[in-house]
């Protein structure tokens, strides 16, 4: 049996293959085709757009192309150069049988130049430089901005596909770019017979258009008569466009003026019928093919198309036939109603368009697939006996499609409950913060300027709970830059920590900003209070201009700050930066309350934003949940909690060490909920592997280079314990984990079944310190409790701790000023408990807690022992306007965390050191150590 595209070319026809892709190359498949009879091969942005993302073709080459430190933009030029090189080396015995004729493999411009007639020059003269094969063609769009690049190409011995063209004037423009182009290179000696072009005339698309035109005319119709008349038009525009356009043809390389040319060697500029997929079903599948076959033409169609033609299409020379019906029919749906200029504009601008979006798509999926590949190769895993348990979540998460629910907010793969997914679907805003926040880096810089300007040189901020982790973590990670501004963090009601902040800045040269997402917490009002007081003392009335606030829109903070509050230390603040409302506390580093004291301390914000969008091009949808870096890491927190290894214990670069408190409360306050939760261990030292039992999951977070904790790891592997490994390259991939640890923990509780974005039992500890304080209002006095004095430590908290078994953590509650004194003696209680009951340990200094691991204290499961620390200050500290102080207020907060806890059936006792902190403590690590 004749094959039907040799019987194609006996007529003058090429038959080039629209496709490709790297499967094509490895597996010989293009070298059968072309034996098959294909003569050529075109490619666009859409074509490569669903080879990289529909398969793993490429996913080696990018691998070692993202290794070598390549961008997106370098990736994407490799890629397709590398396809497009290896295409033509394929095709080229046909460019040479031909003689020029045929062979030839087209690569397009970026999209993004249709209207940049320079930058498509460039571009194209660099990638036929770069692929250097003569038997490449580039690929311009026959836009206004295009053709004269086309005549400038041509002209520069530069062969050049003509794409997108739907219009006869269009077609004319690009006949005419073609002639003028072979002069000047006539011109300037060059050869003729080297170079070779196409006209891509685009084919179907016109008949999808005008004939959902004439449905909408069909439909309005007054008679059946005229909708008979109507339909008799239908698929009948693309081809009749199609035929013109091959008379037009004809008529001009018949021309003295290409006879010349001709002379000197020159080709037919031949028209490539594109487009010739049928897409409207009850046409023929092969109708673009049969009905355009004609001497000097290309048809480039995709494989369905051709496999169809050479099943059942026939063969014959039909281009030019009818050719007064199509000049009929043009006249035609001009009556109807139907401009053809106007079809065929829009179908130009169209083509663009998609092009674009395409050119766009596949720049993001290999922006996707490079950040995937960046972060993985960062990141390990020994995970022994939880080995299966992973795969097996992997394998569900990804049967539950949850990289595509996370990410369009589906709140049902937390709760079924309708009031409870408003509130979750109105709390992930976070996840889209990064991009949006980009946006908003000029602000920030503008507002860093204008306080340095103004002089200051101090910054505290005024927060508590997720308004002040990710500045203290800014603060602690990356310190001040030279001639920024000291950002300092007052996050504790403790009295001497507020002298001692006080202390630490320069009064009138220090903004504070009151940062508070629903504006009324007692922490931060209450230092609001105190500094405001102490501000209108210096400055008066002008005391607003050392304050900044950062709240959500509505909230009472926002009208106290614009001045309209009802409170009498109101006089208007500085700034106020409104946060978008649905992004929750805790999940805020990148938004305001993270970066504005972030650029504050001189941090480079763009860069750690940056990174941010690194990490959700990693964790967006587009591969399984093993190659998402966020969903993987909560794959493996919900199956290690499942386990039983429900204590996620960190070792920390010692530059990394505040990410700890951060996330801490992130995944404490996060999963501690409905009888269970993944408590985070920070700041516990890393011990030898037998001071562990089997419900720890470790994380080492670690910078390029540091070794600190590698061998300790290395140890806790070969015990068999589950480690995970996260290298970072700097500090500023803290933006990228912000994202991580986020999108790790709403997965792992979705996994567990609860709401990663509340904290009911937070409030609990609330309403007690509110009723504590009543009762001190009223009567001047706080409830007696029982409390152990250091004299009876080594009784009463060694009879406490014959309460541990197995899986239990003992958590330290410490109501005091936290000094580096104090940490190192409380790191040294907190390892002899371990040491000695092979438990976990964590220390809270409080009322700060209280919005962290203090959730899961009372919420999660019941499986902690708690050591409550409180004593008294040596020098009290008043709040303007109330009827209490600092001191008593903490005093009423840690009663009232003590009753919720009593009230959940915790077990708990409570320590009060009298005087100094550091003897008290001294004497408890006596005690446990003479244990």
């Amino acid at each position: 049996m004749s094959n039907p595209l040799t019987q194609l070319a006996n007529l003058g026809q090429s038959i080039w293959w629209d496709d490709i892709r790297r499967s094509y190359l490895v597996s010989g498949e293009l070298k059968r085709l072309v034996e098959d009879g294909i003569l050529g091969l075109t490619s666009n942005p859409s074509i490569f757009e669903k080879g990289i993302s529909s398969s793993c073709d490429y996913d080696d080459a990018i691998q070692a192309l993202v290794n070598i430190g390549k961008t997106t933009e370098e990736i994407y030029s490799a890629l397709t150069i590398e396809d497009i090189g290896a295409a033509a080396d394929v095709l080229r015995p046909v460019y040479q049988r031909t003689n020029g004729r045929d062979g030839y493999v087209s690569i397009e411009v970026s999209p993004l130049l249709a209207n940049d007639t320079a930058g498509t020059i460039t571009e194209a003269k660099q990638l036929f430089r770069f692929i250097n094969r003569p038997n490449v063609m580039i690929k311009v769009p026959a836009t206004p901005a295009g053709i004269p690049a086309i005549r400038e190409l041509i002209g520069s011995g530069i062969n050049v596909n003509a794409t997108l063209i739907f219009s006869l004037e269009m077609y004319e423009q690009v006949m005419e770019a073609y002639l003028a182009g072979l002069e000047l290179l006539a011109a300037s000696g060059g050869q003729l017979d080297r170079v070779a072009s196409v006209a891509s005339f685009f084919v179907s698309r016109v008949d999808t258009l005008v004939d959902k035109m004439l449905d909408e005319r069909i439909a309005c119709a007054a008679s059946q008569d005229d909708k008979a008349r109507l339909r008799a038009l239908q698929g009948k525009a693309a081809m009749a466009n199609a035929k013109l356009a091959y008379a037009r043809f004809k008529k001009v390389f018949s021309q003295p003026r290409f006879a010349a040319l001709k002379d000197k060697g020159a080709q037919v500029q031949r028209p490539l019928w594109a487009s010739t997929s049928t897409k409207n079903k009850n046409y023929r599948d092969v109708m673009y093919v049969e009905g355009l076959i004609g001497a000097d033409t290309v048809n480039t169609a995709p494989p369905n198309t051709i496999a169809a033609f050479k099943d059942h299409g026939t063969v014959a020379a039909t281009l030019e036939q009818d050719i007064d019906q199509a000049r009929a029919l043009m006249g035609q749906l001009a009556v109807v109603g139907v401009n053809i200029d106007a079809v065929t504009q829009k179908l130009l601008d169209d083509g663009v368009r998609t092009f674009t979006d395409s050119y766009r798509a596949l720049l993001k999926i290999i922006q996707d697939k490079r950040a995937r590949l960046l972060v993985l190769g960062r990141q390990a895993a020994t995970l022994g006996d939880l080995a299966a348990r992973v795969s097996a979540a992997i394998g569900e998460l990804d049967r539950q499609q949850v990289a595509t629910r996370l990410w369009s907010k589906d709140a049902t793969l937390w709760k079924q409950d309708e009031k409870a997914q408003v509130e979750i679907h109105n709390r992930l805003g976070w996840l889209d913060s990064t991009k949006a926040f980009q946006a908003r880096c000029d602000e920030l810089d503008a507002f860093v300027a204008e306080v340095k300007a103004a002089g200051f040189t101090h910054a505290l901020l005024l927060g508590m709970g997720g308004s002040s982790m990710a500045p203290e973590l800014f603060r602690s990670t990356f310190g001040v830059e030279p001639g920024c501004l000291d950002v300092r963090v007052l996050d504790t009601t403790d009295p001497a920590s507020i002298l001692a902040a006080e202390q630490a800045i320069d009064l009138p040269r220090t903004l504070f900003i009151v940062a508070s997402k629903s504006g009324g917490t007692i922490e931060v009002m209450s230092f609001f209070k105190y500094f405001m007081d102490k501000m209108r003392r210096v400055k008066g009335a002008a005391a607003g201009e050392n304050f900044c606030a950062i709240t959500d829109p509505g909230s009472s903070l926002e009208k106290l700050a614009a001045g309209t509050g009802e409170s009498r230390f109101a006089p208007p603040f500085r700034r106020t930066f409104l946060n978008p409302p649905d992004i929750g506390g805790r999940y805020s580093a990148i938004s305001y309350f993270g970066l504005a004291p972030a650029a504050l301390l001189g941090i480079d914000v763009r860069q750690l934003l940056g990174r941010a969008v690194e990490m959700a091009a990693a964790c967006a949808p587009g591969a399984s949940c093993q190659q998402n870096p966020g969903l993987w890491l909560g794959a493996v927190m919900g199956a290690a909690h499942a386990a039983g290894r429900d204590k996620l214990t960190f070792a920390l670069s010692p530059q990394l060490a505040a990410f700890g408190y951060w996330v801490e409360q992130l995944v404490a306050e996060s999963t501690g909920k409905e009888d269970q939760g993944i408590l985070p261990i920070e700041g516990e030292p890393i011990g030898e592997p037998s001071v562990y039992g089997n419900d720890r999951l470790f994380v080492h977070i670690k910078l390029e280079g540091d070794t600190t904790h590698d061998r300790a790891m290395q140890a806790l592997e070969a015990a068999g314990q589950p480690v995970i490994t996260l290298r970072l390259r700097d500090r500023y991939d803290l933006g990228g984990e912000f994202l991580r640890w986020g999108i790790a923990t709403i997965t792992a509780s979705a996994m567990m079944r609860i709401n990663p974005l509340d904290q009911p039992n937070v409030q609990s500890a609330k309403e007690n310190t509110k009723l504590v304080l009543m009762e001190y209002v009223d009567t001047g006095c706080l409830p007696e409790t029982m409390a152990i004095l250091p004299e009876s430590f080594g009784a009463r908290v060694g009879a406490f701790l014959q309460r541990v078994r197995p899986g239990v953590y003992i958590a330290l509650m410490v109501y005091a000023q936290r000094t580096p004194e104090h940490d190192a003696l409380l790191t040294q209680i907190r390892t002899l408990l371990r040491d000695r009951f092979h438990v976990a340990t964590t220390v809270g200094y409080g009322p700060r807690f209280l919005h962290s691991t203090g959730q899961l204290h009372k919420g999660g499961a019941d499986n902690g022992l708690f050591v409550q620390i409180t004593t008294n200050p040596a020098k009290d500290v008043p709040i303007p306007g109330e009827k209490y102080s600092f001191g008593v207020l903490i005093a009423a907060q840690a009663l009232g965390d003590m009753q919720a806890l009593q009230t959940r059936g915790r077990q708990a006792i409570r320590l009060y050191i009298p005087g100094q902190v550091k003897k008290g403590l001294e004497q408890l690590a006596h005690v446990l150590a003479e244990e």
